[in-house]
């Protein structure tokens, strides 16, 4: 809720601008003291009715508010999801960790053992992961996952050319007949999308009928118009011992992403 609440305070305070307001004038519409009305407007938990209040006076209400907060948000992701895009390049067996641990839902024990990585690496791990907003530690050290168990690459990064090569490489390097193989098809580019989009939306549809079976391992599948064994794509050459110093590096890049 509290979430919600945030990106709601966000939306209220754009239309507060777009009024051409001061919080002391507000203040002085609403009757409400100018400190209370600044403590309303940072609070996640105000009441739904103080900000629909607000949201009066602002000549706005729940639904615009809604749809700018939504917006916002967007905005906001998008430029989260490049930075990360430009971490995860640069050091790539940190999305392998996060793949492993959260996607495929392996337990750490399992990766560091398999990986050989010591207490202090799987600790660093964790940090940076938690640095980058992408889950937190408890006070016992088990993680708690802040986003669903994949990640979407923004189009056109290094990060998502990377990982386009990866797959590329690895459907090709299987001997399986393509399941479509036509040559001298009149397309246009529109229709090529339109193609695209819905092998997309029909194979998405089909990954989320089947991903609770208890033959989901089985089942997985790569497709880059063709249909192959569903190997796991991996970023990096493996898993490797990392030093604390990355730490810092990653707390840098993402304040100062955050400062602009």
């Amino acid at each position: 809720m509290g979430f919600c609440a945030s990106l709601l305070l966000n939306a209220l305070r754009v239309k507060l601008k777009e009024n051409d307001l001061t919080y002391n004038e507000l203040s002085l519409k609403v009757n409400v003291p100018i400190s209370t009305l600044k403590r309303h407007f940072h609070s996640n938990s105000i009441g739904i009715d103080k900000l629909l209040e607000y949201a009066t006076v602002l000549n706005t209400n729940i639904e615009e508010l809604s749809q700018i907060a939504r917006d916002i948000h967007h905005r906001e992701e998008g430029t989260r999801t490049e930075v990360l895009d430009e971490i995860f390049f640069s050091h790539p067996y940190l999305y392998d960790f996060f793949y492993e641990i959260h996607v495929k839902g392996r337990t750490i024990e399992e990766v560091a053992t398999e990986f050989e990585l010591s207490e202090q690496s799987v600790y660093i791990y964790l940090r940076s992961l938690e640095i980058l907003g992408l889950l937190e530690l408890r006070s016992d050290g088990v993680p708690c996952f802040l986003t669903p168990p994949y990640y979407t690459f923004f189009e056109g990064s290094k990060l998502d050319e990377l990982f386009t090569e990866k797959l590329r490489l690895e459907v090709l390097s299987q001997n399986s007949r393509p399941e479509v193989g036509m040559s001298r098809v009149c397309l246009t580019q529109e229709q090529i999308e339109q193609i695209s989009e819905m092998v997309y939306e029909k194979t998405q549809q089909f990954h989320f009928q089947n991903k609770e079976s208890k033959e989901s391992e089985l089942l997985r599948k790569n497709i880059l118009l063709s249909v192959t064994k569903g190997n796991y794509i991996h970023l990096s050459e493996g898993l490797i011992n990392i030093e604390p110093t990355l730490l810092k590096e990653l707390y840098e890049a993402m304040n100062c992403d955050e400062s602009k």
